[in-house]
């Protein structure tokens, strides 16, 4: 989980890497001078992850249905909490309260279960399928809107702690005799 609320605000107001260009902090008083990170364009571009989110802290029941299905599955997840900052980052998260339009609520049959009152609290609805990386980047690269939703979930994909867990159940001579093998492989 990321709590991303585009600052430094534990630290009294210092640029964070998804501060956006322009925004004034203590460490930057006449704006941020680079362009922020995308969490979930970078996150999606990692191979080894399977499971890749993003909501709002405003609507507590998709965040607690994102979390609990992060939670669930198996595999490396990502889930970017969009939060707001009050005190020193208020105007960053104003903007997509202030017109809900801005956020998409992506919904699928695979997706995050979404009841009918939290729906509502979101006028733009996109179907989506989780299972699709293509269309999970393209959702993340678009500047007009904020997709919150599963935007990417692969179940099939390798799990680590299957792979790095092999062989943890061989007897001391078994683990010998592959380690030979295996050095012999390096032998001339």
């Amino acid at each position: 989980m990321v709590f991303d609320n585009a600052i430094y605000g534990l630290t009294k107001a210092q640029t964070s890497p998804t501060s956006p260009i322009g925004m004034r902090t203590n460490t930057h008083p006449f704006g941020a001078i680079i362009g922020p990170l995308n969490p979930l364009t970078i996150t999606l571009g990692i191979t080894n992850v399977s499971f890749v989110a993003q909501v709002v802290d405003w609507s507590p029941p998709l965040l607690y249905e994102t979390l609990k299905a992060a939670h669930r599955h198996r595999g490396t997840g990502f889930v970017r909490i969009v939060q707001r900052c009050p005190v020193y980052a208020d105007a960053h998260v104003k903007e997509l309260l202030g017109d809900p339009r801005r956020v998409l609520l992506l919904d699928h049959e695979r997706g995050i279960p979404v009841d009918k009152s939290v729906a509502r609290q979101f006028p733009n609805h996109r179907s989506h399928d989780p299972s699709d990386i293509s269309a999970a980047r393209d959702l993340a690269e678009d500047q007009s809107v904020i997709p919150v939703g599963l935007l990417f979930r692969n179940p099939n994909a390798p799990c680590y702690e299957d792979l790095s867990s092999r062989g943890e159940d061989m007897t001391p001579e078994q683990k010998l005799v592959g380690l030979n093998a295996a050095l012999d492989t390096f032998s001339i």
